[in-house]
């Protein structure tokens, strides 16, 4: 049986860290979306956990202490799909958009007197060509809620 050097050891838990983040392919790594919904003390503390390359398993289990994992594995798995390609689909919550796109460049509030009635809330979420928290590069995009749902989006 072959035996392998300390540099490949490394590499291979290296590249076993990369698809424990990463998940499924896409435009997006699940690493992304994880750093998407995170605040900026804990994309700083989970960036350092990586630095330090620390094994997976801790990293995940940051992942896990902060909520962030769970957030990810609640979300349906056509929806999942959906946001590793950076698509909105009507329906999607916010915490969804969020994790495929990242924070919206600008927040309008359109709540008609009607959805007041109704007790619901109309928001539109516009994203610029470089908004969003890692400065994505696309098409500008507006996205409508009401109700805490996707009802439309407009662009890119």
């Amino acid at each position: 049986m072959k035996q392998f050097t300390p540099i490949v050891y490394a590499f291979l838990a290296a590249a076993a860290a990369a698809a424990l983040l990463a998940g499924c392919s896409g435009t997006q790594t699940r690493r992304d979306v994880y750093l998407h919904i995170m605040t900026p003390e804990q994309q700083a503390r989970f960036r350092k956990l990586e630095a330090e390359q620390r094994p997976a398993s801790l990293q995940l289990a940051y992942l896990q202490e902060i909520g962030v994992y769970q957030q990810w594995a609640e979300q349906p798995k056509d929806i999942q799909q959906a946001i590793l390609r950076r698509e909105v689909k009507e329906g999607m919550t916010p915490q969804a958009v969020r994790m495929a796109l990242g924070e919206p460049g600008r927040v309008e509030d359109m709540t008609l007197p009607a959805d007041r009635a109704a007790g619901q809330e109309r928001v539109i979420w516009h994203y610029d060509a470089n908004s969003g928290k890692f400065g994505s590069r696309g098409p500008r995009r507006s996205i409508c809620f009401l109700g805490g749902k996707v009802l439309w989006v407009r662009g890119g």
